[in-house]
This record gives structure tokens, sequence and C-alpha cells, in this order.
């Protein structure tokens, strides 16, 4: 990502609901084992990835210019983009630790359900879905902290306005 400048469009992300549904999908798709068998499960789940990866990038262009989710896709957009445009170290700090325990809920989710064991299933989407939820916070914390730090963060909610009209001040100078 680029430090400044950009074609003035929202960035696109994985919508927050994907990442929402994904860890009960892949510890359900896992759990089939019991049903489908191993192999069987570890290929719906591969294939439920895949799915949740494939799904199209929702656009940011909707009526809502500050809905949560929006606003979670440009605090995740300014957390990746942090080696460029530095973020404040307590924030960078609280998600970094965030995604490590939720992929560590995620994975004994996922354990849980090669297992078939419901408490390992049941304490791993826990710790899984409140991570990820205040993952969430955060990243719309470190947005509004960060959204006029850069002229490109600044632009994300920017609307598009009509320079073709006619009253336009550069089009009465050149008639």
């Amino acid at each position: 990502m680029r430090r400044t400048g950009g074609t003035g469009k929202s960035p696109r992300f994985v919508s927050p609901y994907v990442k929402l549904a994904a860890p009960v999908l892949l510890t359900a798709a896992l759990w089939s084992h019991l049903w489908l068998g191993h192999t069987g499960a570890v290929l719906l789940a591969i294939a439920s990835a895949l799915a949740l990866l494939l799904i199209p990038k929702p656009s940011m262009v909707s009526p809502r210019r500050n809905g949560w989710a929006r606003l979670v896709g440009f605090g995740e957009r300014i957390w990746l983009n942090r080696l460029l445009v530095p973020v404040p170290q307590g924030l960078n700090r609280r998600l970094t630790t965030l995604y490590l325990v939720f992929w560590t809920g995620a994975l004994v989710a996922g354990l849980g359900g090669l297992t078939a064991s419901p408490i390992l299933t049941a304490t791993g989407l826990l710790v899984a879905y409140c991570a990820q939820i205040t993952g969430f916070q955060k990243l719309v914390q470190l947005y509004r902290t960060m959204k006029d730090s850069d002229p490109l963060y600044r632009s994300w909610t920017l609307m598009a306005v009509n320079d073709n009209r006619r009253t336009a001040p550069e089009r009465k100078k050149s008639v």
C-alpha cells in the first residue's frame, strides 16, 4: 500500500461478516468427520475455506458511509499499513495480541471439531469470538485515531462529486 496518494476509491476488504462466519463454519465442517470420515471432513473444511476466500469482496460504496463494517475495514487497512504509516504502539500491541488470541481460539475450536470434543469446540469458539469482536472495536478505534494522519485515509470517506457541471468554475473560464 502506498503511503500517500491513491485513486480516491475506497479500499476493498474481506467483510467482517465473513470473518465472523468463518470459525464456526470451518469447525462445523471438521465436526462432520463423524458422518463423512476424517478425509471427507478435511476436504469439506478446505472447500468451505475456499468458498469463504472466493466470496466477492463487497464494495465499500454504500449509503451508510460510517457503518461498523466499513470502519472495521478501514482500521484493518491502516493496521496492515503500519510499516509505512506508524500507528500508536498501544493499539498495535493490543491488535497483535487479539489476532494471536483469535487464532489460538480458532485452532482450539478446530481441534475440538476434529476430536469431536464439545468442550474444546465451545471454549475455542468463545475465545475466538471474544477476541474477534474486541479486535473489531480496536480497529474502529484505530481508524478514528488515524483517519487524519494521511491524505489517503481521509479520502476513504469522501463522497464523489460530479465536476462536469456547466457551472463549474473551470468551465466558465474556458467558455
